[in-house]
């Protein structure tokens, strides 16, 4: 079972106990610094609002809890793009390597 999926609560009702980029961190369990980087990378939408008055709304909820899904699998960042962008589909697990797994590719000119 995937425990990003199985989040089956009201997020809009909990943004609102949690309001903010505190809420965010808590319920993601991100730091405050890595969604601010994920939003200037552009992976994850801008909040609605400026400085404190800034908010977020579930869809941000939604986009960092793919993204670290992603990460968590070793997806590269600049892969993430293109898969948040809609430019490809989501990786499989087949396409994430495990830790100390080795990638050769050559190439052979007859």
């Amino acid at each position: 079972c995937d425990q990003y999926s199985s989040l089956s609560l009201n997020l809009s009702a909990v943004l609102q106990v949690f309001d903010g980029l505190d809420a965010l961190s808590q319920l993601t369990d991100l730091p405050k610094r890595t969604i601010r980087y994920y939003i200037q990378l552009g992976l994850v939408d801008r909040p609605v609002g400026e400085t404190r008055a800034a908010h977020y709304l579930p869809s941000h909820l939604e986009q960092l809890l793919r993204v670290k899904k992603l990460t968590e699998a070793r997806v590269p960042l600049e892969r993430i793009r293109q898969v948040m962008d809609g430019q490809d589909a989501a990786p499989t697990w087949a396409d994430a390597r495990p830790p100390g797994s080795l990638e050769v590719k050559t190439h052979l000119h007859v």
